[in-house]
């Protein structure tokens, strides 16, 4: 057996010491002469087969593992047996039974070793059977030196060797000497290094992440052809070391978990060698939930809630997935569950909902995804406006306001931005416009940039006959007093009349004239024009 295999079936060993290996009639079939690393003896088996009476040496097991040693070729068979833990006071023996035991007849042990090698002053606690020994048994105690005298065996032939741990802690090393050989152990044929996992939909029609996988799809690359193999399949690695527990039908498995460890067994029916190799089954999710939008209201009604259209996000949700629905709940569990879905359109204060993406038809599988939903409450729009007017070219309105960034601003109720200040302004009527930024609140108030002509010409050319104020019929109930130069008062009208230069019916002479203006808001306007005929 390759040495890469023999460390992973002795890991296998080393973690997972509840396997019966501590029986005869588990005993494991030594293939390979590389050696094994990390074996560990765990537990006295079922049946205390090792006694005083079949071992010279009297010794019993305690934690013990048994191996079986089929010959391949003859020569020279020892071993060393390196404990993991230097510790002088772990103290291993051995027994070895044959040349041609069975477990019902195992007979007496032609080699055993009981040493302590504390008691025997030994510089190491190794333990094993060498070229320079003469003895065939040793012990107990202080008896020995903890080495006994290698076989000689014949082709054929079949030995156990039992392995125990009387004192202390430890797993061991387990080194093959001499010229004797074992049987090669089969090997699992994969030189293109092939991923052996197997993953596929659940499109049973039950959504249970439970499918029918093949598990053999993979055994004639694995064989390659191998005379006298046998490939089974096992749910555990207890069952496969063993050989037991085979999966009856491994080309139509449903699995027992998702996911789930297959565990192979390849065996050389004639030799009893194996080897063990593990792969995943796995029922994948075929279905990926995209990211749904957070829906967001106004608080119109202020009350802290508003009714939402669920489906908003449907389309989001569903992404290129035409076989899925959507469902929404307030709850996780509850999506996980497909308990009280709620209905597509849903009033609800702020808070969380989840969807859940699931398949109709083809390989089942779901998501789950969430979004907030929210409810914005209306903002109180507090501002002042400062209007500058009367003038020929620094007209402007400004907007203050303590949080001007959280809203944006117009002047023509169209182009919004982050501007409060508008310059450059020509008379006429504008209507200034605050958005709250949410897009719950906004607030327009309509503002009159005004400005008075400076002269009028009342000479009967039709131009300029009339002095007036324009955009003032805007203000209607404005009034407008004129006099002259004296403070005689001359014309009185209202915003949407004016004034032709005449003072009961005659003309006044061309000069200077002064006017007041009383606007609609109280605010109050003075200045002076020329009249030119």
């Amino acid at each position: 057996m390759k040495q890469s295999l023999l460390l992973i079936l002795l890991f296998i060993f080393s973690i997972l010491p509840s396997f019966a290996q501590s029986d005869c009639s588990n005993a494991i079939t030594v293939c390979g002469n590389t050696g094994y690393s990390g074996l560990t003896a765990a537990g006295a088996g079922d049946e205390n087969e090792l006694t005083f009476i079949n071992n010279d040496c009297m010794g019993t097991e305690n934690n013990s593992i048994w191996l079986r040693l089929p010959i391949n070729t003859g020569g020279t068979l020892g071993f060393i047996l390196t404990p993991t833990n230097p510790d002088i006071q772990v103290d291993f023996d051995f027994f070895i039974f044959g040349p041609n035991a069975t477990c019902n007849n195992l007979g007496k042990a032609i080699r055993c070793s009981t040493s302590n090698p504390f008691e025997t002053n030994a510089l190491n606690n190794h333990t094993g059977m060498s070229e320079d020994e003469i003895d065939a048994s040793e012990g107990p105690g202080e008896f020995g030196n903890n080495f006994v005298q290698w076989l000689t065996v014949q082709p054929g032939e079949v030995y156990f060797l039992v392995i125990d741990r009387p004192i202390g802690a430890s797993d061991f090393d387990l080194q093959w000497t001499g010229t004797a050989t074992f049987f090669e152990a089969p090997q699992f044929n994969n030189p293109q290094a092939v991923a052996l996992d197997i993953s596929q939909c659940d499109s049973d029609a039950v959504d249970d992440q439970k499918t029918e996988f093949d598990l053999t799809i993979n055994s004639p690359m694995l064989i390659n052809s191998q005379p006298d193999v046998q490939l089974t399949y096992h749910e555990n690695i207890n069952d496969a070391i063993l050989g037991i527990n085979e999966i009856p039908n491994p080309g139509a498995y449903t699995n027992t978990s998702n996911p789930q460890t297959v565990f192979m067994r390849m065996l050389r029916s004639a030799t009893e060698c194996f080897e063990t190799q593990e792969f995943n089954i796995e029922v994948t999710n075929p279905v990926v939930a995209g990211q749904p939008n957070d829906l967001e209201l106004c608080d119109i009604n202020e009350n802290g809630k508003r009714r939402f259209n669920l489906t908003a996000n449907d389309a989001l949700i569903k992404g290129s997935n035409t076989t899925a629905a959507v469902t929404y709940y307030t709850v996780e569990a509850d999506a996980q569950a497909e308990n009280n879905p709620l209905p597509s359109t849903y009033e609800s204060a702020t808070g969380t909902i989840w969807a859940r993406l699931e398949n109709t038809i083809g390989c089942h599988g779901f998501d789950i995804v969430s979004f907030k939903v929210a409810v914005t409450p209306l903002p109180e729009i507090n501002y002042t406006l400062d209007v500058v007017d009367f003038t020929n070219n620094r007209n402007s309105i400004s907007i203050n306001m303590p949080d001007p960034e959280d809203y944006e601003f117009s002047i023509n109720g169209s182009i919004f931005s982050d501007t409060h200040f508008f310059g450059n302004l020509e008379p006429g009527p504008y209507t200034i416009t605050i958005s709250a930024k949410t897009g719950c609140k906004a607030v327009s108030e309509d503002v009159l940039i005004l400005n008075y002509p400076r002269f009028f010409t009342p000479n009967g050319d039709n131009e300029n006959e009339i002095w007036r104020i324009p955009y003032l019929t805007l203000q209607p109930q404005a009034t407008v007093t004129i006099f002259d130069r004296y403070g005689k008062l001359i014309k009185g009208f209202k915003g949407n009349g004016g004034w032709d230069g005449t003072l009961d019916s005659e003309k006044l002479p061309s000069t200077d004239y002064w006017f007041v203006l009383q606007l609609d808001s109280g605010r109050t306007i003075k200045g002076h024009f020329a009249m030119i005929r």
